[in-house]
């Protein structure tokens, strides 16, 4: 990618903000639950709110699938982790800015983009991803309806260990505690979710 001119919509480009609002959000509070420093909560809200920016070069069509991506669409579609990655890195934002947005889809057993496992994978990334995939999750896309967050949550438990790391996934649970046990009825039936 010789050239840093974003292919997609002003449509794609709110789906993606309103996205990584959220994620940085969920971030903020596992950070908080982790008791990170000021400094780096700050460092990650930026991390996260950038970690999909490579998506601008992803074609629309792919982005927008609403069937399952064919084998070679989900070769374009990783790519966006090093176009997002070249982004940053030509606008000098920090190496741990820059590697958060590059290893946001590892995954903790070794089997993500890139290929790095467990403690390799840097701290902002392996909480980027427990935030994202909740987002994902509980959010329409193209390819299908939206989990109801107890499904989520579920899963995510699920998937710890493997595609996460078990100490994120324990604090992000941990932010639902005392929401799990007041409204665990209420929220399935409503297929709504308390805010954090």
């Amino acid at each position: 990618m010789d050239s840093y001119t974003a292919v997609n919509t002003t449509i794609i480009e709110e789906q993606l903000k309103q996205h990584q609002m959220r994620v940085s959000k969920v971030c903020e509070k596992i950070a908080r639950a982790l008791n990170m420093p000021y400094s780096e909560i700050i460092e990650l809200l930026l991390a996260a709110q950038l970690h999909d920016i490579g998506k601008l070069w992803i074609p629309e069509n792919i982005l927008n699938k609403p069937d399952k991506l064919t084998d070679e669409e989900k070769e374009v579609m990783k790519k966006h982790v090093w176009y997002g990655y070249n982004y940053m890195v030509e606008r000098k934002m920090s190496s741990t800015t820059a590697e958060a947005v590059l290893y946001h889809h590892e995954r903790f057993d070794g089997q993500g983009y890139i290929g790095l496992k467990g403690r390799e994978i840097p701290l902002f990334p392996r909480i980027i991803s427990v935030a994202d995939a909740f987002d994902a999750m509980t959010n329409d896309r193209p390819y299908r309806r939206a989990m109801c967050p107890t499904e989520a949550l579920e899963e995510i438990k699920r998937n710890s260990g493997t595609q996460f790391d078990p100490e994120i996934v324990d604090a992000f649970l941990g932010l639902f505690d005392d929401v799990i046990s007041k409204n665990l009825e209420s929220a399935k039936m409503k297929k709504k979710w308390p805010k954090l």
